[in-house]
């Protein structure tokens, strides 16, 4: 067997198989090494291209929405001129707040109030608080209400509050908000406030349905602040029965009573009735004030009922009276809840 320390003197084709031995193992442990590096190289590559293929579907649903979303971003754009051709620019509003003092001077309204607070900027929009106080019926103030919403312009109204003095005067205090497009430093403003947003799929847009405004129709309906209003009397009515028991309000006058709302339970309309500090639940057919007052129908608006007094010749005779709503004392236990 040749020696390794005779290595020089091994025959050329020895010598040669010996070294292609040798580097051929070099290379293939070389190759081991590497191996676990270029497996893990691999498996990145094929994560790399799920991952890929991934947002390649992405885009092509996106693209396959294009459609959709011009037509949305068409009908959004309508919408939004629609709406901002209800706010007024910076230089219109003394127009607007001249249109809505008019339109309480129409109905024989006298302002005792009204002053613009500054400006509060919204997220598309400016604000501007109007504090008010006007002074005349019932039924106008109503219909200054009702006027306001067919302003072109938006206005809004809140904190409304009525109240009578001691001459039965009617004094209205309420916040209008009237809105206004901001001008260009404002908008900077506000386009500097926003937050960023995350990218989000489009949703359905909602259809767009206009205000309608309408009309006041409750001037037929009595004066909640005013007193009990009577209709005529008719004759020939039946005597009361002297055998009915009597109810508790029959000892009340209507004065002292007050509506001050109503409840619906299992199809019945029944009233809130408040007197001598309590609060009562009225049905149709029980009695109210000392005239014998049955209750012969209650709305949302009002109580009616039929008594029966005596005339000045001792003939007994037959007449309707009606207690409406208080307006403030339905707003005192809506307060109290």
């Amino acid at each position: 067997m040749p020696s390794l320390k005779q290595m020089a003197l091994w025959p050329s084709s020895v010598r040669l198989g010996c070294a292609a031995l040798l580097a051929g193992l070099s290379l293939a442990l070389a190759w081991l090494t590497q191996l676990d590096a270029l497996v893990a190289r691999w498996q990145a590559a094929q994560a790399h291209t799920a991952t890929l293929r991934a947002a390649h579907g992405q885009a092509q649903a996106k693209a396959g929405q294009l459609p959709q979303l011009r037509a949305r971003q068409s009908e959004v754009a309508a919408t939004l001129a629609t709406l901002e051709q209800q706010l007024p620019l910076q230089q219109e509003m003394p127009s607007l707040l001249s249109d809505i003092n008019q339109a309480g001077l129409a109905r024989g309204l006298q302002f005792e109030l009204f002053k613009p607070a500054p400006p509060v900027p919204q997220a598309h929009y400016v604000a501007m608080p109007i504090a008010i106080r006007v002074r005349g019926g019932y039924h106008a103030l109503g219909a200054f209400m009702a006027d306001l919403a067919y302003l072109p312009r938006i206005v809004t109204v809140h904190g409304l509050a009525v109240q009578a003095n001691k001459e039965g005067a009617l004094t209205l205090d309420a916040v209008l908000h009237a809105y206004r497009l901001p001008d260009a430093q404002e908008r900077q403003a506000m386009d500097q406030r926003k937050p960023a947003r995350a990218a989000t799929p489009p949703r359905p847009a909602r259809p767009f349905v206009p205000f309608v405004p309408r009309d006041y129709s409750a001037s037929d309906l009595p004066d909640p602040f005013g007193a009990a209003r009577e209709l005529p009397a008719t004759a020939g009515a039946a005597a009361p029965d002297p055998r009915r028991v009597r109810e508790p309000l029959e000892s009340v006058a209507l004065s002292g009573m007050a509506m001050v709302g109503s409840l619906r339970q299992h199809g019945r309309l029944d009233a809130l009735l408040q007197a001598n500090g309590r609060l009562y639940r009225i049905a149709t057919g029980q009695y109210l004030g000392p005239d014998y007052g049955l209750v012969t129908a209650i709305s949302e608006q009002a109580i009616q009922l039929r008594e029966v007094a005596r005339d000045a010749g001792g003939a007994w005779r037959e007449r309707r009276a009606s207690l409406a709503l208080q307006v403030a004392g339905a707003a005192a236990r809506e307060a109290d809840k």
